[in-house]
């Protein structure tokens, strides 16, 4: 019986810049733990440093991403279709046996380009694709209008949606990356042996209703949570903190945050980095800004937390600091039209708001600022007691990987 022996991750950048390369980077290294050839194929550098440590094998094309790229012409050119990454791709291919090799994209579109997809296909190797994002049916990946700041319902590339300048850098980039879709669309509905995996209901709903190809393959593997080191509830009852963790970017909601912390006369932190940061701390000097924490330092302020606010303005595929801020019995005030909602007993785990209204927003706050010591006690240790620890383990989710894998190559 056929089993897989060696990984292929395809990742944009070789280092942790959100999301998808958290799970990307530590999904290739617990696969080396558990005995796996993986081989990170990525474009932007610097290398995580574990990465080396670990004995991952790292091909780095050091090549900037889209947007920081000086040489606007080819960003143009090589966000549509990387000559280079489709050539090295095909090199690494011709190396590896495609009876025992799958290949596991994360993410491609900042950097790579649908161009290694369509070398996946070419060489006849099996592809998996997990939908960290919406980028497989929509130009700018989020469903989301950046210029009105409310989610998108548009038809992807229909008449409406290539007429509707909804991009957040302007209507030539819209444009741009309505040609960009076009390429990759085409690309992707002619490969037949490739499996999408969903990561949380709605992620699931979204791929059913616009994904063009149906009888397209869908599994649903959860993403793995960064468990907090203590196994004990955090004791959110002696604290003041509303906390935020995030990209500082308005889809994020940090101004919906900031806002509602300001007017309520409530202690606020933000853990996050993005274009926003010093904007925002000027603005508002009474919030504590850290820029981007990890590890212990990041634990610790989760610790210092009353209530966990994750206030984004857009859809989200899952919400990984929800379910990481529940492991420790944080409660958390969500959007209603958010996947994070999915994680939440309203009014019991914590709390569910209406989606960019900042006076919803404040007034489940008020509604934890209002409950008394065992009031908040009880949500916390229902938030803690909720907690599908084992379901977001790393063990779990490389399980369930390894069976999807050996299932497909199988097939």
């Amino acid at each position: 019986m056929m089993q897989v022996r060696t990984i292929v991750i395809v990742n944009d950048f070789a280092f942790i810049n959100g999301g998808a390369g958290q799970i990307a980077i530590s999904s290739a290294i617990g696969m080396v733990a558990k005995g796996y050839r993986v081989i990170l194929f990525t474009a932007v550098g610097p290398v995580d440093e574990n990465l080396r440590e670990c004995g991952i094998e790292i091909i780095c094309l050091n090549q900037y991403d889209i947007l920081h790229d000086p040489n606007r012409i080819r960003a143009i050119i090589q966000g549509i279709w990387n000559v280079k990454g489709k050539n090295a791709f095909e090199k690494l291919l011709k190396t590896l046996n495609k009876t025992e090799t799958i290949i596991h994209f994360h993410s491609w579109c900042k950097s790579l380009s649908s161009s290694l997809l369509f070398i996946s296909k070419k060489q006849g190797f099996k592809a998996v694709i997990t939908l960290h994002d919406f980028f497989v049916y929509c130009p700018n990946g989020g469903f989301y209008d950046y210029k009105h700041s409310k989610i998108c319902i548009k038809k992807p590339l229909g008449i409406t949606c290539l007429f509707c300048n909804c991009d957040a850098r302007g209507y030539t980039q819209k444009i741009w990356r309505c040609v960009r879709q076009v390429v990759q669309n085409r690309v992707l509905h002619q490969i037949d042996d490739v499996i999408f995996v969903s990561i949380s209901n709605l992620s699931t709903r979204i791929f059913q209703q616009k994904y063009p190809k149906k009888n397209s393959l869908l599994y649903r593997v959860n993403n793995p949570v960064e468990i907090l080191s203590s196994l004990e509830r955090i004791p959110v009852e002696n604290n003041k903190m509303y906390l935020f963790i995030a990209r500082l970017s308005l889809e994020k909601g940090i101004d919906l945050f900031c806002e509602a912390i300001s007017q309520l006369g409530l202690e606020g932190c933000v853990l996050g980095d993005g274009y926003l940061l010093d904007v925002y701390r000027k603005k508002y000097p009474k919030i504590k800004f850290t820029g981007w924490v990890t590890g212990k330092e990041k634990e610790y302020y989760i610790k210092t937390a009353k209530a966990f606010v994750f206030p984004s303005k857009c859809y989200e595929t899952f919400g990984l600091s929800v379910a990481e801020m529940q492991s420790g019995g944080v409660p958390c005030i969500v959007p209603d039209m958010n996947a994070a909602a999915e994680q939440i007993i309203d009014g019991e785990t914590g709390f569910i708001f209406q989606t960019g209204n900042l006076e919803s927003l404040k007034e489940k706050m008020r509604c934890i600022e209002k409950m008394d010591r065992e009031g908040l006690i009880r949500m916390s240790q229902q938030a803690f007691d909720s907690s599908s620890k084992d379901n977001y383990s790393m063990n779990t989710h490389l399980d369930n990987l390894v069976n999807l894998y050996n299932s497909f190559i199988q097939r």
